[in-house]
């Protein structure tokens, strides 16, 4: 390999030295970085997941799709349909300019008790959430359809890591712009 070429796979891999660290702001994902069983997160993957597979090519294959196809469920679960009641509480992390008053569509009915939660437990990868620094705990107060099931994981390309998911979630089934009149805000809380 010629020493500019060393050089160039050195600065490349440089980016994926500390995963746990969030992006710059602006910063690009780097898709090459975990596209292959090789790579980092690909790595961790495959000693975490791959007993689930007949065969290596099988494992292969799977993570390719977690890689270019992100899902957020486990690609061995199928979520089920079904109403939260009024009274149900849950948690969503919130970060940068949104407001409590601005849900997303995803909640957990685990304890966020701090960033590293929301990256690892909840999966939630840095181009999707660059910034997290709240958590906000709602209340149900109509009956509100939802899809349930445990959190997959997920391969963050600006961070060059495997976010393992498995946390509990729900996927509110609403119009867009239309959550927050399903629910009241309980508690907003800061977390690092």
């Amino acid at each position: 390999m010629a020493r500019r070429e060393i050089l160039l796979l050195g600065l490349a891999l440089a980016g994926c030295a500390a995963p746990q660290q969030a992006p710059p702001a602006g910063a690009r994902s780097n898709p090459s970085c975990a596209a292959t069983v090789q790579s980092p997160p690909g790595k961790k993957w495959w000693g975490e997941n791959r007993w689930r597979y007949a065969s290596d090519s099988e494992a292969e294959a799977a993570y390719r799709r977690l890689a270019e196809q992100a899902s957020p469920w486990p690609d061995w679960y199928r979520p089920y349909e079904t109403m939260l009641p009024p009274g149900t509480r849950f948690q969503m992390a919130i970060g940068g300019a949104q407001t409590p008053d601005q849900p997303g569509s995803f909640g957990t009915f685990d304890r966020i008790a701090s960033v590293a939660d929301v990256r690892e437990d909840l999966a939630v990868r840095s181009d999707w959430k660059p910034a997290v620094d709240r958590v906000v705990t709602y209340e149900v107060v109509s009956e509100l359809p939802v899809r349930i099931g445990p959190i997959g994981p997920q391969v963050d390309p600006g961070l060059c890591a495997l976010l393992p998911g498995r946390w509990s979630q729900f996927e509110a089934l609403v119009e867009k712009g239309t959550l927050r009149s399903y629910l009241k805000v309980l508690e907003v809380r800061a977390i690092r």
